[in-house]
């Protein structure tokens, strides 16, 4: 995409989401060589995760006769939170169909803001298929909550902050679903500054851009056996995986039972409730999965809130 394209979702979005600071780590335990480790905490952004951001861009890019018609999607809940906390803002209607996995902190958030809730399907692909058919009998926009240019922009503005704010940064670690995330934060970076390193993280139960890079293209995965419903997107789409291809540096993945301690760690030194998502790029540094020098200014995306990591209900 264009420069333009995100700065135009900064502008479009602006005064819907909060623009989230970065947070040092110190003085907290830093198990990571003495890098110079910050966090960007979406946690903290409205409907709890960075999604917001993607989905007003969406939601405000329709035409405004579309608008009105009312907007779907799929999601493993993020998303589908976003987009129901944009429709109540902006007075749309909204339709979401969430996996069975969803967590019931995602469902009661999507409640809270007034959106017609499905529960349907394992997998995301599965919900999505639900999502279109809903999308095709109610004549509503149908929002793709990673393989779309307005979604993948608005995520894009996470990148443009953590340059305003740390000009000098070396390396940013984002976690991995379906690609959205990752494709946009890298793109805006590496269109701006080249010369800084995106890593990617998945877990080993769920690595879907992993396989796809080894493959050279798109791939659906047979068998997903992860311990993080809210990155089990079971394959990538091709707008996510060209664009990670030219901008991610590296893919690395996670052991399935890190998250849950990284979760824990979060909460016990920063006070941040993270969901499992944002705790596997959190693991990724912390746990030394993604190499760091001393001195390495570091940020990682915690893309989400949560309490699947805290034993909590």
């Amino acid at each position: 995409m264009q420069p333009t394209a995100y700065t135009d979702a900064a502008r479009r979005i602006h005064g819907h989401v909060r623009r989230t600071p970065l947070v040092p780590a110190a003085p907290s335990p830093r198990p990571t060589d003495k890098a110079e480790l910050w966090f960007k905490p979406e946690c903290l952004q409205v409907s709890g995760s960075f999604k917001a951001r993607g989905a007003f861009n969406g939601v405000l890019s329709l035409p405004e006769a579309v608008r009105a018609r009312g907007v779907v999607t799929a999601s493993g809940g993020n998303f589908g939170a976003a987009i129901a906390y944009a429709a109540e803002q902006l007075g749309v209607p909204a339709s979401i169909c969430v996996m069975t996995t969803s967590t019931e902190l995602a469902r009661k958030r999507i409640a809270s803001y007034g959106a017609e809730l499905h529960v349907v399907g394992q997998f995301w692909d599965l919900s999505w298929e639900a999502g279109r058919k809903l999308a095709e009998e109610r004549g509503g926009a149908l929002l793709h909550p990673f393989a779309d240019e307005a979604t993948i922009a608005g995520q894009g503005t996470i990148g443009l902050e953590i340059l305003d704010d740390m000009p000098d940064v070396d390396t940013v670690v984002v976690s991995i679903g379906g690609g959205g995330l990752i494709a946009g934060i890298a793109e805006a970076i590496k269109q701006r500054k080249p010369g800084v390193r995106v890593v990617g993280v998945e877990t080993v139960g769920c690595p879907t851009l992993y396989e796809a890079r080894k493959a050279g293209h798109p791939v659906m995965l047979e068998n997903v056996v992860t311990n993080v419903p809210i990155l089990a997107a079971r394959s990538t789409e091709p707008i996510n995986f060209e664009i990670i291809e030219r901008c991610v540096d590296e893919i690395v993945l996670v052991p399935e039972d890190e998250p849950v301690g990284a979760a824990e760690w979060m909460w016990k030194n920063t006070g941040l409730a993270v969901e499992l998502g944002a705790a596997t790029a959190a693991a990724a540094v912390l746990n030394g999965h993604v190499k760091v020098a001393p001195g390495e200014k570091t940020v990682v995306v915690l893309c989400g809130s949560g309490n699947d990591g805290l034993g909590l209900k």
